[in-house]
């Protein structure tokens, strides 16, 4: 037992190569350098060395040689074996045989599972069209690209997406500053972590590090949020706001900067639009004020706001809890404003541009945006964005929630198909009951996923589907590295990879020609042409290669990307004067409010007080 512990202890600090064949040697194991699936596979993953034994997958270790996690790896890392092994996994295909709820099943093939959704989606798309057919998102994941091209292709611009995660930032930030600036943590003197937690969410890559660090440097941590975390711990001022209200305490926070003339004249003159339109509309919105919603009182508004327009390297990294409001994009815009016109947009120790290593290459993008049309634009169900603004990053989406809606209303047309790949509407979305309703009532559900999920007793076809320690693919570019997929063990039922699947699915309905006719080896080659080798050949590389060309940081590239074009069909820029839109004309044009305005949640102290 001690000689376990003390395995499972050199895993949880890292190994090497050498550590981990040492260790698989001592313990009769085989060891696999492989990526941590439980935040992915996406390219946000950690390096490890994945251990089996006798065909069971055994434990982890972080991988040291990789850069993203440096060897750390944390408890969801840890937990891999259990989920694989879990007694709640899918083993093979299922039927529904009884009523929807019911949860009788009947045992088929992989090839039967597949033959019946491409004959009912042919089918549909010949009587109802192809926008009949609406796949929900899960969470962003490499084979979300799969997922995208099969929609693209069918002709349905239905990827139901959920709006409460990264591309409301996305859009807002794109939409006022052109980009979505990225704090610049490790040069920072004042760093606000709002709606942010960067101990446990996330993979263990460098949130926890940067935070320390800076902390050991001296650098003031202000952490706006409605409970104590662990990052409150170091943190130097905890801004308790109430759930919901970012937006009104971001407002209160422009009043202060704006009327007491904290700002950088020089950029504000040069590199922004409506200035003074602003300089008006926000005296609506005093710290007072704020303070009766937020439950922040005025004079900490106003201690922050100051901290954070005077200190000249000082960064904001906004986290997934300030979308989760109906004035998510008031107040990301709000933020943004704030970063502009205090002068650290692009600046040393601010928030700064993602720009472009043009000698880096890049895995081809195989999701179809050259087949994108105006009129897939009109047939969306349910716009997550307004049609004005689609396609965005991730191509057309759908809201999740409304997807599901249009089954119940019919309006503007009721979907019949919905696929969930590693999603759950009964439990992902609000409003489950109407969700389960939604679901009894559509013509065709199909789940997939690894284990049982909480609305499965309501599809008509369950696809189980690999791991990723039990599958071979895709490959990972991260942080600069290049890195094959590595099978840990064989697929412990009868089924293939998501990615299998959907090219499997193609084959059926007769695209097989743009899907590589089935071939996971030759879409990953395909993906891999940028950087001129095919994935035998990555695979002679256990650990991956370094193929990023490092190059010195830029700062005040503001002429390069205020002028970025936008992912809409026409490719407007997203910034049509050339300057920061804190008066955002293109959101005045589609009838939406330009400068920023504050909105109560549903149900909140200060608007529903009668719930209280």
């Amino acid at each position: 037992m001690t000689e376990r512990n003390n395995d499972i202890q050199a895993g949880a600090l890292g190994l090497t190569m050498d550590d981990a064949l040492a260790l698989a040697l001592k313990n009769g194991e085989e060891v696999v350098p492989a990526f941590c699936a439980m935040c992915g596979p996406t390219p946000m993953c950690c390096g490890i060395y994945a251990f089996a034994k006798e065909g069971r997958f055994t434990k982890v270790a972080g991988m040291r040689e990789f850069p993203a996690n440096q060897g750390a790896l944390c408890p969801k890392g840890q937990a891999a074996p259990q989920w694989v092994h879990s007694p709640d996994r899918l083993k093979y295909p299922l039927k529904r045989v009884g009523k929807k709820g019911e949860g009788k099943f009947e045992k088929i093939t992989w090839d039967e599972a597949v033959d019946i959704v491409a004959d009912t989606l042919k089918r549909q798309k010949e009587q109802y069209g192809p926008e009949s057919l609406a796949i929900l998102a899960p969470a962003m994941r490499t084979y979300n690209a799969y997922i995208k091209r099969f929609l693209t292709f069918h002709g349905s611009p239905n990827y139901g997406h959920s709006g409460i995660c990264a591309l409301q930032r996305a859009f807002s930030f794109m939409y006022t500053l052109g980009d979505w600036p990225q704090a610049e943590i490790n040069q920072s003197d004042l760093i606000i972590y709002w709606g942010r937690q960067p101990i446990y969410s996330g993979p263990a890559m460098s949130g926890p590090r940067m935070l320390l660090k800076a902390r050991e440097r001296g650098t003031k941590i202000i952490a706006v949020k409605p409970s104590v975390e662990p990052d409150v711990s170091k943190a130097d001022i905890w801004v308790p706001l109430r759930p919901g209200t970012d937006a009104a305490l971001a407002l209160a926070m422009l009043y202060v900067v704006v009327n007491e003339e904290l700002i950088d004249q020089e950029f504000v003159q040069n590199w922004c639009y409506g200035y003074e339109q602003l300089k008006e509309h926000i005296q609506k919105y005093p710290p007072e004020w704020a303070e009766e919603i937020t439950g922040v009182p005025a004079k900490q508004i106003e201690e922050v706001a100051r901290l954070y327009a005077t200190t000249k390297r000082a960064s904001i990294d906004l986290g997934n809890g300030v979308e989760h409001a109906p004035s998510a994009n008031d107040a990301i815009r709000s933020i943004a404003i704030l970063m502009a016109i205090t002068g650290h947009l692009d600046r040393p120790g601010g928030n700064v541009f993602n720009i472009p290593n043009p000698a880096q290459p890049m895995p081809l993008d195989i999701t179809m945006r050259e087949w994108y049309t105006r009129e897939m634009a009109e047939k969306l169900v349910g716009p997550e964005f307004p049609k004005q603004f689609q396609p965005f990053v991730e191509g057309f989406t759908s809201a999740y929630y409304r997807v599901l809606d249009s089954v119940l209303t019919e309006s503007p047309y009721p979907v019949r198909t919905i696929i969930a790949p590693g999603t759950q509407p009964g439990a992902s979305t609000r409003g489950s009951k109407r969700v389960i309703e939604a679901l009894k009532k559509l013509d065709f559900y199909v789940v997939i996923d690894v284990a049982r999920t909480a609305d499965m007793d309501y599809a008509d076809i369950v696809i189980p589907v690999t791991t990723p320690y039990e599958s071979d693919h895709p490959f990972e570019a991260v942080g600069g590295r290049l890195m094959a997929r590595n099978k840990v063990i064989e697929p412990l039922g009868d089924y293939h990879s998501i990615y299998q699947f959907f090219l499997n699915l193609a084959v059926k309905m007769g695209y097989g020609t743009d899907f590589w006719n089935g071939s996971m080896e030759q879409s990953m080659n395909d993906q891999l042409q940028p950087f001129g080798l095919t994935l035998a050949e990555l695979r002679k590389y256990p650990t991956g290669f370094v193929y990023e060309k490092p190059v010195p940081r830029t700062y005040e590239n503001y002429r390069q990307v205020f002028a970025k074009k936008s992912p809409r069909l026409n490719r407007t820029p997203f910034l049509p004067h050339g300057k920061v839109e804190i008066y955002n004309t293109s959101f005045e044009e589609a009838g939406f409010t330009p400068l920023p305005v504050w909105r109560e949640p549903p149900e909140s102290l200060t608007g529903t007080p009668q719930l209280t």
